[in-house]
Order: C-alpha cells, then structure tokens, then sequence
C-alpha cells in the first residue's frame, strides 16, 4: 500500500460552531492543525494553539478563516498581528467565512503584494455537516488555485465547485441564503396566517408536504421550532448578517431583489427580541409576539 506523506500544518483561525466542528475533523483526519481564536478556552481544545494570527502565520503555509464578520476577516488578515505582515511567500489562506466578495478582493491584493495566495471558500450545509468532512465548498480564485488547495478542501467537503474568479463563491453563498432564508419566512408567513384565521395549522403542514410547498426547511427547521428546538444549525444574527450582505451586493452590481429585503424583515425583528444567537428557527417564536394570535 502507497504511504502518503504526513499533511502539513494548517492554521485554523476562527472556533465558533462551524470552525471548530471542522477544525476538529481536520486534527481527527491526521492534519496538524495551529488553532487560534478570541476566546482562549476555544483555542486550548485543540493540541496546538496559538496566542495570535500573527503566531499562526509563522508556523503555517496553509492557512483557513471561518470568522464571523467582514471587518473581523481584515483585522485577522491585515492588522498589525495579522496574517500578511507575518506569514511567508508562498502560504495559502482560504477564507471560508461568509463575509461578501469585497473584503476578500481587497485583501487578496494586499497578500498578492507578499507573495501570498487567497482563495474564498464558504460552505453550505451546517454544523451536520461541518464535524465528518461533508460541507458543500464555494470557491472562488484561479483553476490552478483551487487544485493547489484541493487536497485541503475535500478534506472538508464532499463536493467542492469551482464558482469563478476571487470572490465568486461569496456571492454563490449569498444568493443560497436568500433562498434558504426566504423559503423558512415563506413557511412563517403561511403558519402564521393560518394560525390568526383560526384555522387548522396542522392541515397545512400536511397540505404543505405534499405539493410544491415542501421543502427541507420545512422538514427540519420548521419542525424543530414547532417542539420550541431552536439548537443551532444556523444562527440568526449571521443569517441577517448574510442578508445586509447579499442586498449590498445586489445594490452594487444592480440587481433587483425585493423578495430578499422582505425576508430581511423577519430576522430582523428576531434579533431586536433577543434571539439572534438561536437557530434561525427562532422566528417561529415571533407568533407569541402577535397581540391576538390563537394558540395552537
């Protein structure tokens, strides 16, 4: 049997419910993997962590950011302990956040300067899929960039596509969450009238599974929230964070989505309520906000 060679060390920066999941597969799988993020009770679950992005950047030529915020990715990546003032020519850095293509053009220019590469590479799926190695992998750079990262990348995904130059795999990601975030408010919306008639809720959940209203949110999400199961898959504070960002770009680029800026509504109001670190299931708990709504 062919022996492979031991995998280089990967810097993960970013621990939070996706980048830790993926962070411990990574180890699991036989990757050495330098962890860093804010909070030190994250970093110490891992063999090797490390005290700053800079600290990172020096001990690894392959490095992967799932952070939460635009402004976070370029501090991590181009402040003074970031990761161009510290790594070596030559390193790769995969920004697998859902941040929007700007941050991601604008810093891939500043690391070029130094001989580093970027790539984007955020992920469907959620934290199901984060922990066996079975996200779904938007990247976005050159061809001969994806094949240099590919091993690292089918190591976390199980199917990776190639969505165009830098950048291109954010606004794929953006565009999949309009959809995902708006057919779980479609859902709301449909209970929701039903449920202030008076009507029979349960008759159009079943109606719903059986036509073209079916959907896997409605399967999964819609059902947990109605058990008040609002544990995370995906957190509704990024979920509007991800609509702010996919309406910017459409602002950019001149695209008309009305349908997006409707659904942004609705997470809005969850988060102005106090839900935003749940599942984003947790606009179903809006219905006891409703002054006059019947109990179900």
């Amino acid at each position: 049997m062919t022996k492979h060679p031991p995998f280089p060390s990967v810097g993960f920066l970013g621990l939070g419910a996706m980048g830790a999941l993926m962070a411990h597969h990574l180890e699991n799988t036989g990757v050495p993997i330098v962890a860093f993020d804010v909070d030190p009770a994250k970093r110490a679950a891992f063999e090797t962590p490390a005290a700053s992005p800079a600290e990172v950047a020096e001990r690894c030529e392959w490095i992967v950011c799932m952070l939460p915020h635009p402004d976070v990715v370029r501090e991590v990546l181009l402040g003074d302990q970031g990761v161009a003032s510290h790594a070596r020519a030559g390193t790769m850095v995969i920004d697998m956040s859902t941040t929007g293509p700007e941050v991601d053009v604008v810093c891939a220019e500043a690391l070029a300067a130094r001989g580093i590469d970027l790539i984007d590479g955020p992920v469907g799926k959620g934290t199901w899929a984060a922990g066996n190695g079975e996200l779904i992998i938007l990247a976005g750079g050159t061809a001969a960039q994806i094949e240099k990262a590919r091993w690292l990348l089918e190591l976390l995904g199980s199917d990776v596509l190639h969505c165009g130059p830098l950048g291109s795999g954010q606004v794929v990601k953006l565009a999949n969450n309009i959809a995902t975030c708006a057919n779980l408010a479609a859902a709301f919306e449909a209970y929701q009238l039903v449920q202030r008639s008076g009507a029979n809720v349960d008759a159009l959940l079943d109606v719903m599974r059986q036509t073209a209203a079916d959907s896997w949110q409605l399967n999964n999400t819609v059902a947990r929230a109605l058990q008040e199961d609002y544990s995370l898959g995906f957190k509704g504070s990024l979920a509007l964070k991800d609509l702010h960002l996919a309406l910017s770009v459409a602002q950019t680029i001149g695209a008309d989505v009305p349908t997006a800026a409707g659904t942004l509504r609705w997470y809005e109001r969850s988060v102005e309520v106090g839900d935003g670190e749940l599942d984003v299931g947790a606009i179903f708990k809006l219905l006891k906000h409703a002054p006059g709504a019947p109990a179900r």
